[in-house]
């Protein structure tokens, strides 16, 4: 069996603090290892009621969002000199998912970057739900793909 080439690295991003975390240690990594960068943002379809005209709103204010920490994330990697490709996903279900879809299609990525948690993070949680959920499912399906946590900064006290 052939191993394939390194192609690049992945960081998943939610414009919180700690996907910024994630994401400068991923620009640390893909400039050293002279690699570019996916940045992953994944929009969750949710459906808010009956009417589709709200749902339209919710998915159209969630995907500037993205667009906004998408653009945000250009402009560090360019600032660090490395090459970006950002991925706007979706997903119905749950985030974690639309991840392990990208890898398992990608193919070649040599690390994923995430963050601790995000923005529905829960104090008594050691992990984030979408963090955990990527972790078990990179294991259970066996994808050669490591996944670099990164822990969240504890604010100065």
């Amino acid at each position: 069996m052939m191993r394939e080439k390194a192609k690049s690295i992945a960081v998943a991003v939610d414009g919180s603090a700690p996907a910024w975390e994630a994401m400068r240690r991923a620009l640390n990594m893909a400039r050293l290892l002279e690699l570019p960068l996916d940045v992953l943002f994944v929009v969750q379809l949710r459906k808010a009621g009956y009417f589709a005209f709200i749902d339209r709103h919710l998915k159209e204010d969630t995907e500037g969002y993205a667009k906004k920490v998408l653009d945000e994330a250009v402009a560090r990697g360019q600032k660090a000199g490395v090459e970006i490709h950002t991925h706007l996903l979706e997903s119905e279900k749950d985030i974690s998912e639309a991840i392990i879809a990208f890898l398992e299609e990608a193919r070649g990525i040599k690390f994923l970057v995430l963050g601790s948690h995000g923005h529905g993070f829960i104090g008594r949680h050691i992990l984030g739900s979408t963090t955990e959920r990527v972790v078990r499912e990179v294991a259970h399906r066996g994808l050669p793909v490591p996944v670099l946590i990164v822990p969240a900064k504890m604010p100065e006290e």
